[in-house]
C-alpha cells in the first residue's frame, strides 16, 4: 500500500463504521489519520481528531 501525506483514506472495521480522513504521517506499519467527520456512538470522537491506523487492507483503503 503506497500511502503519502495528504491522501484521503477511509478506515474502520470490515463490518463496522467507516470514517474518512487525511493522512498526516506515514510510519512503517501504520499511518496517522486526521478525521474529516465525527466517529463513534453519538459522535464521541469529534471531527479533526488524530487516529493511528494499521496499514492493513481490511482496515484502511484509499479514497479517490
Amino acid at each position: 500500500m503506497d500511502l503519502k501525506i495528504g491522501m484521503k483514506v477511509r478506515f474502520g472495521r470490515a463490518n463496522g463504521q467507516k470514517t474518512v480522513g487525511e493522512v498526516i504521517k506515514v510510519n512503517q506499519k501504520s499511518v496517522k489519520v486526521k478525521t474529516h467527520e465525527a466517529r463513534g456512538i453519538n459522535g464521541r470522537s469529534a471531527s479533526g481528531e488524530v487516529w493511528r491506523v494499521a496499514k492493513h487492507p481490511s482496515i484502511l483503503e484509499i479514497v479517490e
